[in-house]
């Protein structure tokens, strides 16, 4: 005779593996959206005291990221070009230490989906 199973689950994720199966899996949920709102709201408060296009295109930068960072399965690749763009953001940035600073906190923040 088999063996029965019941899952009775609300939200959240389920991974099975049978026999010698293994299971990888990230689930994201909407952790760190605060973080993330908070590091680019930081970012936007410093960008009046740039250059109009530094500011512009620290903010494509920043809107590129962030709408990869929305889907639900972003794209390794995406992003990895996101942190190869703020790097150079970083010397615009380098007389603007809180600037310089939520660069470095917002590419940390990306890296964590690289990972």
């Amino acid at each position: 005779m088999g063996s029965n199973m019941t899952f009775n689950i609300t939200g959240g994720q389920i991974n099975i593996a049978k026999d010698n199966g293994n299971v990888n899996a990230i689930q994201n949920n909407g952790i760190g959206n605060n973080e993330l709102d908070a590091i680019i709201g930081e970012i936007k408060n410093n960008l009046s005291e740039l250059k109009k296009e530094d500011a512009e295109e620290i903010m494509d930068i920043v809107d590129m990221a962030r709408e990869e960072l929305a889907k639900p399965q972003p794209k390794v690749s995406r992003l990895r070009n996101c942190i190869a763009l703020i790097a150079p953001m970083m010397t615009i940035a380098n007389g603007i230490p809180t600037l310089s600073s939520n660069l470095q906190k917002f590419g940390e923040f990306i890296m964590n989906y690289i990972k």
